[in-house]
């Protein structure tokens, strides 16, 4: 592809949702794009969505969107339970598809939609968005090229945020495992794919899940609905290059500590800090310092950001960093973006993740 608008068609973009809160935003900071089309489950929110952001075609169903003539790109932006029949669709278009994460709702699901989508020479997209931010770019740049020497260990520990309570009726979907939406799937794992991108694969995992909450408040209405999945996670391992991994994950809120990640390494140490713990949509500060040293600001090099003058905070901030990486890969023909092979994979740790809680061991890949 060169030098064309790459049109696209959101499926879930109503006036109100994460896609109009990111996607959208995101997509009208880059001339690169069209939004052309969009779609719910109601003529009237269709439309709304089309008028509020000047977008010529309105969908009450799936199959018209990725039919259309003007869309390019399909994007799956719907909770997870319905990312199948969806993908699916647009596979049998024929068209591009962005998909947010997870792929599927578990991994069975997520490889036959990649199967599919290579059987068709399908170009695919998975939204582990982290992947692209700046700061993962270039701390992988950094950290490759020595700056902290060897890497020793990595350490992380963070706050889901949800999952201790339900701010909307919405929210209770991620209550309950079958809707492939847990603490797991989400935060944990765009977190947990930028430290595997960053620093390399697992040669060796052992996990602990547990529930420690047995059910949450539904704020609106002060309604209690049970938990039915894990609240905190703990990952431990080994890399393949030696380095030794933990991660620790936890519902709600603390007090204290809600996203540190440290990266020793031999000669110094980086530290990268949030507000919550989702890396892929929450702002994060990087701290370096050489060894004997104290910690300093380590500011992201221009060469890394986008040359417009200033681009939204998150969630705005990471799908437009997104959605740039897609537009290079389009017109390079390249591969950084993750596509549903990759996704696949992920899909595949995670399963290890829960194996080795349930059955008490270490697993060796």
């Amino acid at each position: 592809m060169k030098n064309e608008k790459v049109r696209v068609g959101i499926i879930g973009a109503n006036s109100t949702n994460w896609a109009s809160r990111a996607h959208i935003p995101a997509l009208q900071l880059l001339p690169e794009f069209e939004l052309t089309a969009v779609s719910t489950t109601k003529m009237t929110s269709a439309q709304q969505a089309a008028e509020k952001f000047g977008v010529r075609h309105a969908f009450d169903n799936e199959n018209d969107l990725v039919s259309c003539q003007d869309v390019d790109l399909v994007v799956i932006a719907v909770k997870v339970p319905f990312h199948f029949k969806l993908v699916k669709a647009a596979i049998d278009a024929g068209k591009m598809i962005y998909c947010e994460w997870p792929l599927g709702n578990g991994t069975k699901q997520a490889q036959e939609l990649a199967e599919l989508a290579a059987v068709k020479g399908i170009r695919t997209f998975t939204g582990l968005q982290a992947l692209s931010l700046p700061e993962t770019i270039y701390l992988k740049k950094a950290i490759g090229e020595g700056l902290i020497g060897e890497i020793l260990s990595s350490s992380i520990i963070g706050s889901a945020g949800g999952w201790a309570a339900a701010k909307t009726p919405e929210d209770l979907y991620l209550l309950d495992p079958a809707n492939g939406a847990t603490m797991l799937d989400i935060p944990f794992a765009h977190t947990l794919a930028a430290f595997v991108d960053i620093l390399g694969n697992f040669k060796s995992i052992n996990s602990t899940l547990a529930r420690r909450r047995e059910e949450v408040t539904l704020l609106t209405t002060g309604e209690k609905f049970p938990l039915l999945t894990n609240d905190q996670i703990i990952l431990s391992g080994i890399l393949e290059s030696g380095t030794v991994g933990n991660i620790h994950y936890r519902s709600g809120m603390s007090a204290g500590t809600n996203f540190l990640w440290e990266i020793n390494g031999t000669k110094g140490d980086i530290v990268i800090t949030g507000e919550v713990g989702h890396y892929q949509l929450s702002p994060v500060k990087l701290h370096y310092a050489a060894s004997g040293k104290k910690l300093e600001p380590m500011e992201v090099p221009a060469e890394f950001l986008t040359q417009r003058a200033a681009v939204p905070a998150q969630p705005v901030h990471g799908m437009y960093y997104a959605y740039k990486a897609v537009w290079a890969d389009l017109v390079n023909s390249t591969q950084f973006v993750p596509d549903f092979k990759d996704g696949v994979q992920m899909h595949k740790l995670l399963d290890n993740i829960v194996k080795s809680s349930q059955e008490g061991k270490n697993i060796i890949f």
